[in-house]
């Protein structure tokens, strides 16, 4: 056999196994999802076993909060007074020039509201888990490289050059 004729069977073989491989890749991530859902099944389950009514928490320990927009009156204001307890608590403090994007007046936009609900959440349940699995360690990761950056910019977009803004955003995110 040729150099040529070698070089061609060990591409056909790679070729070959890299589509063995993606068979493989599938087959893992399917059964992951089937592991997954067996596992909420499971955890579900002492619960009901031991004649507990269901407390509505997800087997992590998750408990959603109402959603601000499915309520009326007080309830709705308190809802977007956590929101902003978690702005003023969280968001401002830690997230530097991604949150001076945040102008005073984002309570009166309701895609910042709805951006900030998201956050709000998932923060809680991405740093407030009893332990850190590599799951969860990834799960930070996209957080802070790719979920709080579009949303800081998505409602810096929405806030920019509003009627009642007291400091409006500029386009580098810095306050004019």
């Amino acid at each position: 056999m040729t150099s040529d004729g070698r070089a061609d069977a060990a591409l056909l073989m790679l070729a070959e196994q890299a589509q063995q491989m993606g068979e493989l890749k599938a087959r893992l991530d399917a059964q992951a999802e089937q592991l997954a859902v067996l596992h909420v099944r499971a955890a579900g389950k002492p619960a009901q076993a031991a004649g507990r009514k269901d407390s509505g928490k997800a087997p992590d320990g998750y408990e959603p909060r109402p959603c601000w927009w499915t309520l009326e009156g007080a309830e709705r204001d308190a809802a977007i007074t956590r929101l902003a307890a978690w702005v003023d608590q969280v968001y401002r403090p830690c997230y530097g020039h991604l949150s001076a994007r945040l102008p005073d007046c984002w309570a009166e936009h309701p895609l910042a509201l709805f951006a900030l609900d998201w956050m709000a959440e998932l923060h809680s349940v991405l740093y407030r888990q009893p332990e850190r699995t590599r799951s969860a360690l990834a799960g930070q990761a996209e957080w802070q490289t790719r979920l709080v950056p579009a949303a800081a910019e998505q409602i810096a977009a929405e806030c920019r050059g509003c009627q009642h803004a007291r400091t409006p955003v500029a386009v580098n995110g810095a306050r004019r």
